[in-house]
């Protein structure tokens, strides 16, 4: 009984095997590549012009009149393009010509007169800004806020050896 099993079980596996190489088989089971098909590409509706809006076409081969050419914008921004001496004259202030020249000659014109209110805010800001999460990030303990004015602070207390750096971890 058992060999019986067996022999029909290899007749099965044979007979498997053989039609492996149909292709018939190969296809109906799914296993042969299907390519996409090249030409079976659809078409696109073409673009759609927009409204003149009376618009005049540009002249062949004028620039653009929107854009600045690179060269002079950056002309602008590195050299001072007017004149230093007319500059100086209508400087305000109690400076000798030389000064004022000199002056001229670096830009001052062009600077941002609220420029040292913008720095001292964010001076302040800096100074105001909580700590806490920086000390978080490095590993550091966190600093107990000051006692109030009239009390007597007591000496901190740390039972920790290590200063809780990043030079710890080396």
């Amino acid at each position: 009984m058992r060999s019986q099993t067996l022999l029909r079980l290899a007749a099965l596996g044979l007979g498997l095997a053989a039609l492996q190489g149909c292709s018939s088989l190969r296809d109906d089971a799914g296993l042969t590549k299907q390519p996409p098909d090249e030409f079976a590409v659809t078409t696109k509706a073409p673009l759609i012009i927009p409204p003149d809006f009376n618009l005049r076409p540009p002249s062949p081969g004028a620039a653009p009149l929107n854009q600045t050419d690179p060269t002079s914008s950056a002309e602008v921004a590195m050299f001072n393009t007017e004149d230093p001496a007319t500059v100086a004259a209508q400087m305000q202030g109690n400076y000798s010509p030389g000064e004022k020249l000199l002056l001229a000659h670096a830009g001052v014109q062009n600077a941002d007169p609220t420029i040292r209110g913008q720095l001292q805010s964010d001076d302040k800001n800096m100074q105001a800004a909580d700590s806490s999460f920086t000390d978080r990030i490095l590993g550091s303990p966190a600093k107990a806020p000051p006692p109030p004015k009239g009390t007597a602070a007591a000496a901190p207390v740390s039972t920790d050896k290590s200063s809780g750096g990043w030079f710890d971890w080396f």
